[in-house]
């Protein structure tokens, strides 16, 4: 009674099904499940065969298919295949990974041996699984790595578009020039102010001294002030030979040290304007984002 009430529930389900089985098909299972139901295994497995088996079988219908390898497997372990009902057994499985097996229908050895297969089929299903998640986190590290790397190229260039070098040529004939022009050429400030300062102060007390020299000329001390004027005119020269000395020596010495540290190029960046609409670039760069809840957590990824 309950095999009869199976097989009509099995009918039922064929007659509904989104892909109906021609009519071949039903008869053809028909007539193995009956062959089986008599425990003719042998016909029965071979009328199955002819369902299911090879690399493409012939039922068309996934509950003929599943039905027929699911007795073929039971009539195999019946003839003594018990490597050949697991297979169907498996099949079975693949297919349908959450079909159980009646064991009131069948025998304890059919079931056990389908649910050691079960028990197979979900480990090795659960190890593809994880397989496919464990590939799906590299591939999302790989692109969040992707990302990273473009945010950081696009931050470069803005940097390198925001910026230009500037290339300055010095000249060796500038840097023979006194008053420190040698030194800031060089772009030594520090240097240049000093030898500007001293070569000026120097050369100032040279023509100083000299238009005082020239001066005493056109003077008629008195006898009584000849010794004074002698004093004034020695003093004014031996400071006039002094300072133009000195001029001499400190724009020599200020020559000779452009000369010494003379910069061929000097090259310097500075910031310049982008054009409009391109004043930056944070507004094409993806954005991360790690959200935080209380039922979880998650990465999101703006753009």
């Amino acid at each position: 009674m309950r095999r009869a009430t199976l097989t009509g529930f099995v009918l039922v389900l064929m007659a509904a099904f989104a892909l109906p089985a021609r009519a071949d098909e039903l008869s053809d299972f028909e007539s193995a499940r009956r062959e089986y139901e008599h425990q003719s295994y042998g016909k029965a497995a071979r009328e199955l065969e002819s369902l299911v088996g090879g690399a493409v079988p012939r039922a068309r219908n996934p509950v003929v298919r599943l039905e027929a390898r699911k007795y073929l497997g039971a009539a195999y372990l019946f003839l003594d295949q018990p490597d050949a009902a697991r297979e169907q057994f498996r099949l079975l499985l693949e297919e349908d990974p959450e079909y159980d097996l009646d064991p009131v229908a069948f025998p304890e050895a059919v079931v056990q041996t389908f649910e050691e297969v079960q028990s197979q089929v979900k480990a090795e299903l659960a190890r593809k699984q994880a397989q496919e998640a464990a590939q799906e986190q590299q591939q999302r590290a790989e692109e969040l790595e992707a990302l990273i790397q473009e945010q950081r190229r696009l931050q470069m260039l803005e940097e390198l578009a925001a910026t230009e070098t500037v290339e300055k040529v010095n000249s060796r004939w500038i840097a023979a020039l006194p008053f420190g022009i040698g030194q800031f050429q060089n772009e030594d400030r520090g240097l240049g102010i000093m030898f500007a300062t001293t070569q000026s102060a120097f050369l100032a007390a040279t023509i100083a001294t000299f238009i005082g020299h020239n001066s005493l000329r056109d003077e008629n001390p008195a006898p009584d002030e000849i010794d004074r004027a002698r004093r004034v005119e020695r003093a004014l020269r031996i400071g006039n030979w002094a300072s133009a000395g000195a001029f001499v020596g400190f724009a020599l010495a200020g020559i000779i040290e452009a000369e010494v540290r003379f910069k061929p190029v000097i090259r310097s960046t500075r910031q310049r304007e982008l054009p409009e609409g391109l004043g930056s670039l944070e507004g094409t760069r993806p954005e991360i984002r790690l959200e935080l809840g209380v039922t979880g957590g998650g990465l999101r990824l703006d753009f």
